[in-house]
């Protein structure tokens, strides 16, 4: 499938990728650039309830979730105690 660029940088997308990706008149558009290719991609009315389900089915879990983000937050404070630590070694003012 091809469609043509007018001088006023408008396309027509073709019938069979409109039905196929659900655009339809109003539908708003996201872009990706990535070297010299460009992504398109319909961005759903609601985005939330669109990805409602996503992890259906796929064995991930809400436990997995929790114990993932537990595991995120102590990397977290750990970096912040560190980052802490390097400032108050570069203070010129005496610590308590």
């Amino acid at each position: 499938m091809k469609s043509v660029v007018s001088v006023r940088g408008q396309t027509v997308i073709p019938k069979e990728v409109r039905e196929a990706l659900g655009i339809s008149a109003g539908t708003k558009l996201s872009w990706i650039v990535k070297g010299k290719s460009a992504m398109v991609f319909p961005v759903p009315d609601d985005p939330v309830r669109a990805l409602m389900g996503i992890l259906k089915d796929s064995g991930y879990t809400y436990s997995d979730f929790l114990r993932e983000r537990n595991e995120e937050r102590k990397r977290e404070r750990i970096q912040d105690e560190k980052e802490e630590r390097r400032w108050r070694g570069m203070s010129s003012t005496p610590q308590q």
